[in-house]
């Protein structure tokens, strides 16, 4: 009965057409996904035109497992994804996927805001990049070198960020190479999941405890199963962990808030994308086209 209820009024968790797994009820999707986005193009007044890259971390999981053992059909957010390098590349950077095996990235497709031109283009114009990925694997094998032509880590926001991200030695190892050579993270919503990584097989502290940032807020994570977003609670929160490794989480909602605390770029949720897409494209411009002698680690 209480489940024909759910269903009626719109809060009732989606079965995925083709799989095992739940997306978003109808009110979920209404709230939590729009059709378009804050993305406009902006003129930086110059582009870089050199080899540095932005490596983009993503998933290759698609489904999470809540603790009623529902799986909810996840990835990473599209708007999430695309929004901020639309204004990387626009800046002039070019960027590769990686994900932990080389395997597939997975978006999810149904937070895809249909009616932007630019964000669907752009997915479309890119999707084989996310098809067929790099492996961080062979990326750790090869070695992260100082010179490599990576001079940022995008940390791309859904749920997917905390799945098989979080528990990869590997992903630990990136962070940690990220931070100790003084390059750029840039990370939104449940992306900054990723970075708990470091923990795997390390007992030292994270590279970025003492720093403040943004991420999506655990309150709302544990409403979102009473809304029919989520098919049941989650097993485990990413701010409770984030704090519990010393950074400090500044936002408490999502309005679109944005934190920048030394090479660390981070976003609240969506409505934050195209402002910290631009915050991290005028710090790589500052850096490799505006200054005078750019700090070598991938620039011309």
């Amino acid at each position: 009965m209480a489940s024909a209820l759910r269903r009626m009024i719109g809060i009732a968790p989606t079965p995925e057409p083709d799989g095992p797994g739940f997306i978003p009820s109808a009110l979920g999707l209404r709230l939590g996904v729009d059709k378009t986005t804050d993305y406009a193009l902006v003129d930086f007044g110059r582009t870089y035109d050199g080899p540095a890259k932005v490596l983009v971390l993503c998933t290759e999981q698609r489904y999470f497992e809540m603790t009623n053992g529902k799986l909810f059909s996840t990835g990473h957010n599209v708007t999430e994804t695309a929004v901020p390098l639309l204004h990387l590349t626009a800046a002039g950077f070019d960027f590769d996927v990686v994900t932990p095996t080389g395997a597939p990235a997975v978006l999810e497709d149904w937070s895809a805001p249909v009616d932007d031109d630019a964000v669907m283009g752009f997915v479309t114009e890119h999707r084989g990049r996310f098809d067929a990925p790099l492996s961080l694997a062979d990326l750790v094998v090869d070695g992260l070198a100082d010179d490599s032509p990576y001079v940022a880590v995008f940390l791309p926001g859904g749920h997917g960020a905390m799945v098989g991200l979080p528990e990869n030695g590997n992903v630990g190892r990136l962070i940690r190479w990220v931070a100790s050579t003084d390059r750029h993270l840039v990370a939104v919503c449940h992306g900054p999941a990723a970075m708990l990584a470091t923990r795997v097989d390390d007992e030292q502290p994270h590279p970025y405890a003492g720093y403040e940032m943004c991420a999506f807020p655990d309150s709302i994570d544990r409403r979102s199963p009473s809304l029919g977003y989520l098919p049941g609670q989650l097993p485990w929160f990413q701010v409770e962990e984030l704090e519990r490794q010393g950074l400090s989480v500044v936002n408490d909602g999502t309005k679109g808030d944005t934190h920048v605390d030394r090479r660390l770029y981070t976003g609240d949720s969506p409505r934050a994308c195209d402002e910290l897409g631009r915050l991290a494209a005028e710090a790589l411009l500052g850096e490799f086209v505006d200054s005078a002698s750019p700090k070598g680690k991938g620039a011309a």
